[in-house]
């Protein structure tokens, strides 16, 4: 790279130098940002610097061993660069120093190394001028100047230019002051709003607030505490916390809880018993919590349970009732879980399946209940269901000793508030003493439609025997009287006839033995068919 050729930049006059000086001053009184401060100074340079470029940085910490650039004429946003120091020897020599440093040439300065050269010089810098801002004679930060060709400053001149950078000094240093300023004022306003609210929040708590010292004296209460317990601020404001308190019991656990916070130790919650103004008894919830930043208060809040403890008895008994109920229930009631472990297991389950109760809660996973994958063909129906439940579906059940138990079952999936699977509820009932019923009164709806057949048939062969007698004497009687005609005209015929009578005497005996039928059998016959055995009955001799 070429080296530029050294800028002459004269001297001012007194005259220039206090005009310009004095038209600078007035531009920055009015100034409200880093940019603009910027934007004067850098007028200023461009009169006898050319092409330059100019930055404010500022020590990010204490430790200023980093710094910020508040404005530059590289940076056209308003985007934060913090860089660290050692990386700018020429800034560190001029704050320690706390003098203006200027480098008329880069690449003959004893105070940058090579690397750092050709790093400098790639950017077209050639000269640099680094002036400290002093706040009465402590460094806050730098004037970073550097220009694209070597320049060549006067004595006078590097100190005209150090008076505006003090200048600009005094208005970077105005503007921080005003921020910090702006910043302690909106803190201070925050906490003043801050503070509002609390008093806000303390007066209209839902919980009864009281503000206790070192004394167990009370120091502030809100509304809340004054309607709980009926006395008014005068009232409770200066007296001992344990005003009010009902029983001796409530006042002993009361003082062993202050005991505990003069030392120290806080008791999250616990409850007590107390009497209002007009003497109405209430249980009270207490919470007694320290102030951050705050030992000589602490902060003692009160709610009404008593409302809660009467529900409370009140579903004691009724879930007493109820546990009861479920227990003596004539159906096996079980309850899993998500992964199928009981969390419910009655009385008649345990009879049901042969299992006490607490050991199957512990130890029995509900897939042992049923035979090989019914569980899960029950939960895919639950699930598929539209209403998430079963009604009587038959299936069977294993119990302890491996029986196969016919059961009727009605299930239901519970599902959280939030709309996921809680657990699942089933309804067993044992089916065995049902069946057994059945089976007996079809064999004696059996036997009764025996008995009904029986006395059809008998009934059948009574008519039958009476009604045959009839035709058969006619039959018979005709015969004889055909045999005593023809006796001595036709032989064969008549020979025909005592035939007749014959059979016709045989069928007499079949009738006679019909119409003493009292119960018949149907057997089998000829092959695949069945005929019906007529018999009489028995007579003892």
């Amino acid at each position: 790279m070429v080296r530029g050729i050294p800028v002459s930049t004269g001297d001012l006059s007194a005259e220039d130098m206090l005009r310009e000086l004095s038209f600078i001053y007035r531009r920055m009184t009015g100034v409200a940002s880093y940019r603009d401060i910027l934007g004067i100074f850098s007028e200023s340079l461009k009169k006898r610097l050319g092409l330059f470029e100019v930055s404010i940085m500022m020590f990010a910490d204490e430790k200023k061993d980093r710094i910020e650039v508040l404005a530059s004429s590289e940076i056209n946003d308003d985007r934060t660069v913090v860089v660290a120091l050692d990386k700018y020897p020429e800034i560190l020599a001029a704050v320690r120093k706390k003098e203006a440093m200027i480098i008329e040439d880069v690449i003959n300065s004893p105070l940058l190394d090579s690397a750092q050269k050709e790093l400098i010089l790639k950017k077209d810098i050639q000269s640099m001028f680094i002036v400290p801002i002093l706040d009465i004679n402590d460094v806050m930060g730098v004037i970073f100047i550097k220009a694209r060709k070597a320049i060549k400053l006067s004595p006078f001149l590097q100190r005209y230019y150090f008076i505006q950078a003090n200048m600009l000094a005094s208005a970077v240093l105005n503007i921080a002051k005003m921020k910090v300023l702006e910043e302690s004022m909106k803190e201070a306003y925050e906490l003043l709003t801050m503070n509002k609210e609390y008093e806000f929040l303390f007066n209209n708590a839902l919980e009864g607030m009281l503000l206790v010292d070192r004394e167990g004296r009370a120091r502030n209460v809100n509304d809340t505490f004054l309607k709980l317990t009926g006395y008014s601020r005068r009232e409770i404001i200066g007296a001992h916390y344990s005003i009010g308190i009902a029983d001796t019991s409530s006042r002993q656990a009361a003082d062993a809880v202050f005991v505990k916070y003069l030392q120290g130790d806080f008791v999250n919650k616990f409850e007590l018993n107390i009497k209002t103004k007009n003497g109405t008894a209430k249980a009270i919830s207490v919470r007694a919590t320290p102030l951050p930043g705050r030992k000589d208060v602490s902060l003692i809040s009160i709610r009404d349970v008593t409302e809660e403890k009467l529900l409370s008895r009140e579903l004691l008994k009724t879930t007493d009732l109820l546990l009861k109920t479920i227990s003596s229930s004539p159906d096996s009631i079980i309850a899993v879980d998500t992964r199928g472990k009981l969390l419910f297991f009655n009385e008649e389950a345990a009879r049901l399946f042969g299992y006490p109760r607490e050991e199957a809660i512990q130890h029995i996973h509900v897939t042992q209940l049923y035979p090989e994958n019914v569980a899960k063909e029950v939960m895919r129906m639950l699930r598929q269901s539209p209403t998430k439940h079963i009604m009587n579906y038959p299936v069977e059940v294993r119990a302890r000793n491996g029986e196969l138990i016919p059961v009727t079952l009605s299930g239901a999936i519970v599902y959280s508030e939030k709309g996921e699977e809680q657990m699942t509820v089933g309804y067993l009932r044992d089916e065995r003493e049902k069946i057994r019923m059945e089976k007996s009164l079809d064999e004696a709806l059996s036997k009764l439609i025996d008995a009904e057949k029986n006395d059809a048939m008998t009934s059948l062969a009574g008519a039958a025997a009476h009604n045959l007698n009839q035709p058969l004497s006619a039959i018979q009687g005709y015969s004889e009287l055909l045999v005593n005609k023809l006796r001595d005209k036709d032989p064969t015929t008549v020979d025909y006839a005592t035939k007749i009578i014959s059979e016709v005497a045989k069928m007499a005996d079949i009738i006679k033995q019909i119409s003493k039928i009292t119960r018949f059998e149907i057997r089998p016959y000829a092959g695949k068919g069945r005929i019906v055995e007529l018999m009489e009955k028995k007579t003892k001799s």
